[in-house]
This record gives structure tokens, C-alpha cells and sequence, in this order.
């Protein structure tokens, strides 16, 4: 049987780069001490009382609200090749998604 709580928490360690790149491309300065461990917390505007606590590195990955933020028209279709790896593929392709976003910004500008 999976390990499901062992597996979360080592995709958390291995990915936290990764997650914290997507919170802040997502909120910008708004999302500041971001943290990665069991759960993905961030500080709201600095403000040490809105602790914002997203479950799973999933729940980051197919929250609408961010994904719009980050991959604006492209957020649906980039969810969908997302839900169609598995869950140990999913930041491998997220990853290859963020890179293409810097690199069409790097050329308009």
C-alpha cells in the first residue's frame, strides 16, 4: 500500500522551490513568508495574521483562482495536462509549464 502522508510530505520537501515560485507569480508582494512543509502557508501583505494554509501541493496545482493568476487564459488547459499525469509527474510538467511563461515574458520584453 502507497505511503500517501509519506509520499505528500516528500513531494513537499522535494518541490518547495517550485511552489513557492506559483504562490508568489500568483500574489505577487502580497504573498510574502511563504512556507512549505506539511501544508503550503503564506503571509498575506506581510500581515502576520492572514495565514493562508493550502492543503496539498494538488489543491495548489487545480486552484482555479491562482492558476487564472498565473496562466491566465491557458490556466484551464494547463490543469488538464496537469490532471493527466500522475501525481508523481505532475511537477516535472508544472515546472515545464512555469519555464514556458518566463521565457515567452523574457522575449516580449
Amino acid at each position: 500500500m502507497k505511503d500517501y502522508l509519506g509520499f505528500e510530505n516528500e513531494r513537499n520537501k522535494k518541490h518547495a522551490a517550485l511552489y513557492t515560485k506559483l504562490i508568489k507569480r500568483a500574489y505577487g508582494e502580497g504573498a510574502s513568508e511563504v512556507l512549505i512543509g506539511h501544508h503550503l502557508t503564506f503571509e498575506s501583505h506581510g500581515d502576520l495574521n492572514t495565514e493562508n494554509e493550502i492543503p496539498s501541493a494538488d489543491t495548489l496545482l487545480f486552484d482555479h483562482e491562482i492558476m487564472r493568476r498565473v496562466f491566465g487564459e491557458k490556466a484551464l488547459w494547463v490543469m488538464m495536462g496537469l490532471a493527466q499525469q500522475p501525481a508523481e509527474e505532475r511537477d516535472a510538467a508544472l515546472a515545464i509549464f512555469l519555464e514556458q511563461i518566463e521565457v515567452a515574458e523574457a522575449v516580449a520584453t
